[in-house]
C-alpha cells in the first residue's frame, strides 16, 4: 500500500511538472517572444507585463551618383584660398560644391526608424548593395553587453560588410531614448546612411510628467545637403498641431561634409518656447529655452507646448546659422562663420527654413503629423538660399547643446555651480551643458544618476589633441598636410579582427599597437626609427573591469573643436575649463573644480577650441571599445581616435562559431611541391 501510494505521488508530480512546462510552452508561443512575420516591427505602447519582443528588419543600402550636368555650372565656381567654393562676382555669397553622390537605406535619403520597448531583442539584416566599398554600421546609445561584436567597429568588432553580402546584427536594446544608427565613415553619416533608432520604455510613456501627456511623438534627423535643409530627407514639410497639447520632438543634427564639425545651427520655432527633456537619450531637468544650438553628433529630446489661442495659423520652423565656428561668440552673436561673408552681416543670413511650418489645425480628429510636402529631396536640387527671415529685436533665451564652456554676458568663460553662472546680475541669453542637470529621480533609472563613488576614481587617462603642418611632395610639387595626434600617437586600424585576439601573444598585434597605460610609453619599433614623423599605430588604453575612470580630454587646437563619441558608455561631465596659455594644462586639471551635483550624462561631447573636458564613468562592460572622433571627413579615422581595452585577465568574448574572421593571406609555405 505504501509503495503505491509513492508511486501516485511520483505520477502526481511528473504530471504537474509536465503541464507547467507545457503551459509555458503556450505561452511563449502565442505571446510576442516569437516573432509572427520574418519582419517584424516593434512600434507599440510599451507595457511592463509584456514579453521582451524579437524585432526584425531588413536594411538595404545603396549609393546613388548623379549625372554631372546636374551638378554644378563649373564656369561659376571659383575656389578661394581656403579651398571654399565662393561666387566669382565678389559679393561674398557662397556657391558650395555640390556633393556627387548620396546614399539611400531603404531606397530613402535618411533611413527608416526602429522603434522598440526596452530590453527588446534587434534582429537586423544589413545588405550592402554598394559596389566597391565596404560598410559598418554603429547603434549609439547602446551598451551591447554581452554582444560588444555587434558594436559595428570595423577591424576593431567586426570585418567589413563586403559589397553584395550581407552581415545580421543581433543585441538587446537597454538603453531608454532617442539613439542613431548610421555608417561608420562620416559622409556615409552625414549623406544619408543614417537612421533613428527610438528605445521608448514605461516610465515615459506613462509616468513621466511631461512626455506622458504627449499628443506625438515625432522624429526629426537634420541634415545639410549642398546648403539646403533637411528634415528626415525632406526639403520642405507641415508639422499639423492642435491647441493646448504637448509634442515630443525627437531630434537628431548631421552637419554638412568637410564642416570639420565648426558649423552650429540654431533650431526655433516662431513665438514657441522648446523644454528640453533629454540629451543623448538621457533625461535632465526640464530647461525652457526660445531656441537650440546643434552641432553635429547632437541628439536632444524637445518638448513643444501649443498656445491655447494661435495668433495666426502657420509658424515658421527655423534652422539657422549661429555665426559661431570656434566656439566663442560675442554679444551680437557674431564670431567666425561656418561659411565666407561680411562680419557686419546678421547671424541669420545662411539658410532658408521658409519651407519647414508648424499649422494649427482646428479640427478635433486631425492627424498630428509630420506631412512631406513635395518628397524627398536630392543633392542636385538642393541649392542655396537666402533667409527672409528678420533676426529678433530683443535677445531670446538659447541653449547650446554643444558648448562645454560657458560664457556670461561679458564673453569671459565660467564655470556654472548652479542652473545660471554666479554672480550673473540678469538672466543670460545663452545656457550651455554646465547649466543642466540631470532628473533628480534618475528619470526613473538609476543609471542616470551620478553614483557616489564616483567622486574617487582608480585610473585617470588624459588624452592631449594636436595637430601640425607637415610637408609632403607628390608629382615634384610639394605641398603641406595636416597630421593629427592623440598624445604623439595617429591611429590606423588593425590588419586582423582585434576583438577576436589577446594582444600580448598576437605576433599581427604586437608590432602595431602603442599605448601610455603601462606605466611607460609603448611604441612600435618603426616610431623608435622615425622620432621626428608622427607614430602611426593602433592606440589604445587599458581599463580594468570595474574600475572608476577619469576622462581628460585636452584641445590644444586654437581654431578647431572636435566632437567625440564613446562607445558601449555613457559619461558624466562634471568639469570643463578654457586653457590658460600662461599655465600648463596638468596644473590648471589639478585645481580645476568638479561638479558632483547631478552632472549631465551624455555619450557624445564637443571639445571645443583651446579646451579641457573631464569625464568620469565606471567601467562595468567588457570590451574594445572606441573614442571615436567623429570629424574625419571621408576615411574610417584621421588620427585621432583612441580604443578603450576593458577587461579583467579571465574575461573572454564569446563570439558565434561562424562569427566572420578577417586578416592577412599569406599563402601556402610549399608551392606546387
Amino acid at each position: 500500500m505504501k509503495k503505491l501510494r509513492v508511486i501516485r505521488i511520483v505520477i502526481q508530480r511528473v504530471l504537474i511538472t509536465a503541464a507547467v512546462f507545457w503551459a509555458a510552452i503556450m505561452v511563449i508561443q502565442f505571446t510576442a517572444i516569437t516573432p509572427k512575420a520574418v519582419y517584424s516591427p516593434c512600434k507599440r505602447p510599451c507595457n511592463r507585463a509584456d514579453w521582451p519582443r524579437i524585432c526584425r528588419y531588413r536594411l538595404v543600402i545603396e549609393k546613388f551618383s548623379l549625372p554631372k550636368f546636374l551638378l554644378v555650372d563649373h564656369k561659376n565656381i571659383i575656389s578661394n584660398e581656403n579651398g571654399a567654393a565662393t561666387g566669382d562676382d565678389g559679393s561674398g555669397k557662397i556657391n558650395r560644391q555640390l556633393e556627387s553622390h548620396y546614399f539611400l537605406v531603404n531606397g530613402q535619403h535618411t533611413g527608416p526608424a526602429l522603434e522598440v520597448c526596452k530590453n527588446d531583442f534587434l534582429v537586423i539584416d544589413v545588405e550592402n548593395r554598394i559596389p566597391g566599398r565596404s560598410i559598418a554600421l554603429h547603434w549609439t546609445g547602446q551598451t551591447q553587453k554581452r554582444t560588444p561584436f555587434m558594436d559595428g567597429v570595423p577591424m576593431i568588432s567586426q570585418c567589413p560588410i563586403t559589397s553584395y553580402t550581407t552581415f545580421q546584427y543581433k543585441f538587446q536594446a537597454n538603453r531608454v531614448g532617442t539613439h542613431l544608427y548610421y555608417g561608420f565613415s562620416n559622409d556615409e553619416r552625414k549623406l544619408g546612411l543614417i537612421g533613428a533608432l527610438v528605445v521608448r520604455s514605461v516610465h515615459e510613456q506613462s509616468q513621466h510628467p511631461l512626455t506622458s501627456q504627449c499628443q506625438d511623438d515625432l522624429i526629426w534627423l537634420i541634415s545639410e545637403v549642398n546648403g539646403t535643409f533637411l528634415i528626415n530627407g525632406n526639403r520642405s514639410m507641415v508639422l499639423e498641431v492642435q491647441p493646448r497639447r504637448r509634442y515630443r520632438l525627437r531630434v537628431a543634427y548631421a552637419g554638412p561634409v568637410g564642416s570639420q564639425n565648426r558649423c552650429q545651427r540654431w533650431l526655433e520655432i516662431q513665438d514657441h518656447n522648446l523644454t528640453v527633456i533629454a540629451l543623448d537619450g538621457n533625461l535632465v531637468e526640464p530647461l525652457v529655452v526660445e531656441r537650440v544650438a546643434l552641432s553635429d553628433g547632437n541628439r536632444v529630446d524637445l518638448i513643444v507646448h501649443t498656445n491655447v489661442h494661435a495668433v495666426k495659423q502657420d509658424y515658421e520652423i527655423r534652422l539657422v546659422a549661429t555665426g559661431d565656428s570656434t566656439g566663442s561668440v560675442n554679444d551680437a552673436g557674431n564670431g567666425i562663420e561656418c561659411h565666407p561673408r561680411r562680419r557686419d552681416e546678421l547671424p541669420y543670413a545662411y539658410g532658408s527654413t521658409n519651407n519647414f511650418r508648424l499649422k494649427y489645425v482646428r479640427s478635433e480628429t486631425a492627424d498630428s503629423a509630420l506631412r512631406p510636402t513635395s518628397g524627398a529631396a536630392t543633392p542636385a536640387e538642393a541649392t542655396s538660399s537666402t533667409s527672409s527671415a528678420k533676426p529678433p529685436a530683443r535677445k531670446r533665451l538659447g541653449f547650446n547643446v554643444g558648448r562645454t564652456v560657458c560664457s556670461n554676458s561679458s564673453g569671459a568663460d565660467v564655470v556654472a555651480d548652479g542652473p545660471f553662472p554666479p554672480g550673473a546680475r540678469s538672466r543670460p541669453d545663452k545656457l550651455c551643458l554646465l547649466n543642466v542637470r540631470t532628473r533628480a529621480n534618475g528619470g526613473g533609472d538609476a543609471r542616470d544618476r551620478f553614483p557616489s563613488e564616483l567622486r574617487e576614481v582608480e585610473r585617470q587617462i588624459s588624452l592631449v589633441l594636436t595637430k601640425r603642418k607637415v610637408e609632403r611632395q607628390i608629382f615634384g610639387e610639394r605641398f603641406y598636410d595636416l597630421s593629427y595626434s592623440v598624445n604623439g600617437f595617429s591611429f590606423i586600424y588593425p590588419s586582423v579582427l582585434m576583438l577576436q585576439r589577446k594582444f600580448n601573444d598576437d605576433a599581427d598585434l604586437e608590432h602595431i599597437i602603442c599605448s601610455n597605460s603601462s606605466g611607460y610609453r609603448r611604441m612600435p619599433k618603426k616610431c623608435h626609427q622615425t622620432v621626428d614623423e608622427t607614430c602611426e599605430c593602433v592606440h589604445v588604453e587599458s581599463v580594468e573591469l570595474g574600475h572608476r575612470v577619469e576622462l581628460v580630454i585636452v584641445n590644444e587646437d586654437n581654431d578647431s573643436a572636435y566632437t567625440y563619441h564613446l562607445h558601449g558608455y555613457s559619461f558624466f561631465v562634471i568639469a570643463s575649463t578654457r586653457l590658460n596659455q600662461q599655465e600648463s594644462w596638468q596644473s590648471q586639471l589639478h585645481n580645476l573644480k568638479r561638479n558632483y551635483d547631478r552632472p549631465v550624462l551624455l555619450d557624445t561631447v564637443r571639445i571645443e577650441s583651446n579646451s579641457m573636458v573631464v569625464m568620469r564613468f565606471v567601467a562595468a562592460n567588457a570590451g574594445l571599445w572606441m573614442l571615436r572622433d567623429l570629424d574625419a571627413e571621408h576615411e574610417w579615422s584621421r588620427g585621432l581616435d583612441v580604443l578603450l581595452n576593458v577587461r579583467a585577465s579571465e574575461t573572454e568574448i564569446n563570439f558565434p562559431e561562424d562569427f566572420p574572421k578577417c586578416r592577412h593571406f599569406i599563402g601556402p609555405k610549399y608551392f606546387l611541391i
